[in-house]
């Protein structure tokens, strides 16, 4: 009788564990249903830029993958090389990033490489996610005329948010910065450092800028060539058109340059310039008649102007005095007259250094 018993309680566990493994699989058999399956990969046909300031194409194994849900929680975050064949995710949206290095301060021959995709996952998709590695930040190399050097024989600074790199007119390299506004000073010959102008940079782009000084800054120019990659920038800049060492912004008399006010995001201030074109996008101003857009204009150091990044934009409020007397829409013969506005600086506004909420303005 004993060992009937003995062999019945046997026989009753032995039911329970199957009875639990089952339930066990049918509960990761319902996960899996539940699930969608990540592949990735980078193209075949990416074209890292060989001529980036000399560096070699890069290890894309080396490259770090990090994968977001919609909690912000990694998924995954390692090296691309050491990424499962396919991942298993639960179903929902994801963010994923595909970089040769996380982006910090300038650096001297650094340019990093990287794609971002958004993607939702539905239960039981495989999604292919293919990266289009580009180079995220952009490089900066600096060319001096002796004309230039007289004036600024000090070192060129370059400064952006994360920090600054230190240009001499014996530096060849390029110089790496995170996309967006850059500040350009230098040491004048009474060593004195003065800021010389701001510049949007962007990504991918690869800039040699010559420094040249003219003895009549109202009549410099500026020329801008691409060359055969249409990757690289080769720009003259005049900085005399940019200096305005005197001014505080507070009045018309002291009114600052768009360079000066550059440096007083969110203050309200006077600000000098010329009238060069309307019908402002995130990328792009229309510098010649016919416009569109009575809502906008540009406004730069010089009436012929034809370069998107050394203007401010300017906004024309509906029902403003402004708008009724400057727009280019009704006015296209205020292209090329000299003003001067009082507002509010923002740091940007369509892409560009901006004054909003004007409160006066003057005509010259």
């Amino acid at each position: 009788m004993k060992h009937r018993k003995e062999a019945k309680g046997l026989a009753a566990t032995f039911a329970a564990v199957i009875t639990i493994l089952a339930a066990s699989s049918c509960s990761l058999a319902e996960r899996e249903e539940n699930n969608a399956y990540l592949q990735i990969s980078i193209r075949q046909e990416n074209t890292f830029a060989t001529k980036a300031g000399g560096q070699p194409k890069p290890d894309t194994n080396q490259f770090i993958l990090q994968i977001k849900n919609a909690s912000g929680e990694y998924v995954y975050n390692g090296v691309y090389s050491s990424r499962p064949k396919t991942i298993s995710v639960p179903a929902g949206a994801y963010e994923l990033s595909l970089m040769s290095e996380q982006m910090g301060a300038p650096a001297w021959d650094s340019p990093i490489y990287g794609d971002h995709v958004s993607i939702v996952a539905s239960a039981g998709e495989k999604v292919s996610v293919d990266f289009l590695c580009k180079m995220v930040n952009s490089g900066v190399r600096i060319k001096m005329t002796g004309r230039y050097l007289e004036r600024y024989p000090g070192e060129l600074t370059i400064a952006r948010d994360e920090g600054s790199l230190g240009y001499t007119s014996s530096e060849t390299r390029f110089g790496y910065f995170s996309a967006g506004n850059a500040t350009f000073s230098a040491v004048a010959a009474d060593g004195s450092r003065q800021q010389l102008f701001s510049k949007q940079l962007s990504e991918g782009q690869l800039l040699t800028l010559t420094l040249d000084a003219s003895s009549d800054a109202s009549n410099a120019g500026i020329s801008v060539k691409l060359d055969t990659t249409a990757t690289y920038l080769s720009q003259t800049i005049m900085v005399d058109r940019f200096q305005e060492t005197s001014g505080d912004g507070a009045s018309k008399a002291s009114a600052f340059s768009i360079a000066q006010a550059a440096q007083h995001p969110e203050e309200s201030v006077w600000v000098w310039g010329y009238i060069v074109g309307g019908d402002l996008t995130s990328s792009a101003v229309n510098f010649e008649a016919p416009f569109t857009k009575n809502s906008n204009l540009a406004i730069a150091p010089s009436a012929s102007c034809k370069t998107r990044d050394e203007c401010m934009s300017i906004e024309l409020a509906s029902g403003s005095d402004i708008r009724e007397a400057v727009n280019l829409v009704d006015h296209p013969d205020m292209l090329g007259r000299k003003i001067y506005i009082q507002g509010t600086v923002k740091s940007s506004y369509f892409g560009l250094v901006g004054l909003k909420s004007i409160k006066e303005f003057i005509l010259e």
